[in-house]
């Protein structure tokens, strides 16, 4: 990608729902002194308000790695006894169904739109990750380059996203989400396609380097580092074209929407019990949920 393609891969890994293989990127590169004192080391954060019942909020990565899926008894509980279930868009059947639709085009088809080189290593790739040939073909180049950025799971494996949202409607609990689809989809959507084609090259030619990366940031993820994430997504190390513009986009990708889905968790939170679960680089950083949370009057904590 671009000059900063550190912080697309955690974008995409740790920070966004959607396809959370698409999604989202950007932060900023310091992490006051006083944010990383208090918001390090934790994934699960509670939510407090005098006269209003606890609610929890939880950064999430998009893997199926068992070592991420697999809950702690605290967040367990927080989960079980929460009333409501909020996720950055709410993960369905219609939604994952429409999503798909806009993904895919009918004509052209992407072996057109692309070189021969870059299309004969997109179809490995891609066959990887569980998508033959014939599904290659339609993608849209943003789609392609969104489905490369996310790590190859083994069979059988549920991002913990969408294990949140499995267990929130199986438990029968109210389930939204902070998003629409439409927002999250426009961000990828509405990127010109010159620019979604030097993209996908991008992605391509650096798969060795988005996997290293993708290592790192589980380690940090594992130890809980949510600072320790942004500090590394703030580093450069990966080279594209326009600059400029790749930083623009990381901002709308991630910093740029922390304060709409700070102001729509007021009313999830105005009830108590709620389990909040975002992208784990939504959390850390003076523009980030726990310090707007406390800026809106909530004690929030770590639960270690």
């Amino acid at each position: 990608m671009l000059a900063r393609f550190r912080p697309l891969i955690i974008a995409v890994t740790v920070a966004s729902t959607l396809l959370a293989p698409l999604s989202h990127a950007a932060v900023s590169k310091a992490v006051s002194a006083s944010n990383k004192a208090e918001s390090s080391n934790s994934l699960l954060w509670k939510i407090e308000k005098k006269g209003t019942p606890a609610s929890w909020l939880y950064g999430t990565a998009h893997v199926g790695d068992p070592r991420v899926t697999q809950l702690s008894p605290k967040t367990e509980a927080a989960f079980e006894t929460s009333k409501k279930v909020v996720t950055e868009i709410r993960l369905d059947f219609g939604m994952m169904m429409e999503m798909g639709k806009r993904m895919l085009t009918p004509e052209p088809s992407l072996a057109q739109i692309i070189d021969k080189e870059h299309y004969q290593k997109l179809l490995p790739a891609l066959e990887a990750r569980g998508y033959p040939e014939v599904a290659t073909a339609k993608l849209k180049p943003w789609a392609a380059a969104m489905l490369l950025m996310t790590p190859v799971r083994q069979p059988g494996q549920m991002p913990l996203d969408l294990l949140f949202a499995k267990m929130a409607i199986e438990g029968q609990k109210d389930y939204s989400g902070l998003e629409t689809l439409d927002e999250q989809l426009s961000l990828f959507e509405t990127i010109p396609e010159n620019r979604q084609i030097e993209l996908l090259y991008a992605v391509l030619d650096q798969q060795a380097e988005l996997e290293k990366s993708y290592q790192k940031i589980l380690d940090l993820y594992l130890k809980q580092d949510i600072n320790g994430l942004a500090e590394y997504a703030a580093q450069d190390d990966f080279k594209m074209v326009d600059q400029a513009w790749l930083s623009q986009w990381r901002n709308q990708l991630l910093e740029a929407r922390n304060p709409r889905m700070a102001e729509r968790l007021g009313d999830k939170l105005k009830e108590g019990n709620a389990f909040i679960a975002v992208g784990a680089l939504h959390l850390p950083g003076k523009t980030g949920l726990i310090q707007s949370l406390r800026d809106q009057g909530y004690r929030v904590s770590p639960v270690k």
